[in-house]
């Protein structure tokens, strides 16, 4: 009578689902990475020569799952960027291809569109809305948008171009 019998605990898992006040955003599906260890975990009570936690060593082979792709390193390719460009004689507007986000693939976009020596630009300066000249640099180039818009002012002194980009 005094014989005290281990109770067998079986775990409940309890999910709760609270209302929520949001009912615009959209749910969005969750599916975590599964990852297969040496160790599985059974419903069936352990064998001889197991610890007894459950837990029971199975070997398997990467035929069996699949050995998962390498991975491999992201290169921070630069974005491309398209700026829209006219003259101010001009009604259409010439598309700027950046290949490089920077001073040099600005200055290199335009040469090649406009047939202007490399060697022969100079400065190269923006004219924001608000009328202010600033010189242009990669911080200025970078931070421009997919088709954004100028107006392009190219003048000669002394056998250098000045460029000038104004926002439209």
């Amino acid at each position: 009578p005094d014989v005290k019998v281990p109770l067998l605990q079986k775990r409940n898992d309890v999910t709760i689902f609270k209302t929520l006040g949001d009912l615009e955003t959209q749910p969005v599906l969750f599916i975590p990475d599964i990852h297969f260890s040496t160790f599985q975990r059974h419903a069936f009570p352990a064998e001889d020569g197991e610890d007894g936690s459950g837990l029971r060593r199975l070997p398997f082979s990467d035929d069996e799952f699949g050995s998962p792709p390498n991975k491999m390193a992201r290169a921070d390719e630069p974005k491309k960027v398209l700026l829209y460009v006219r003259k101010e004689s001009d009604e259409v507007f010439d598309a700027l291809m950046l290949k490089n986000p920077t001073l040099q693939g600005l200055v290199e976009a335009i040469s090649e569109k406009y047939d202007l020596p490399l060697d022969k630009i100079g400065k190269v300066y923006k004219k924001c809305k608000k009328g202010i000249l600033v010189h242009m640099d990669d911080n200025i180039i970078k931070h421009y948008s997919n088709e954004d818009t100028f107006q392009i002012t190219m003048e000669e002194h002394g056998g250098m171009y000045k460029l000038t980009l104004t926002e439209i």
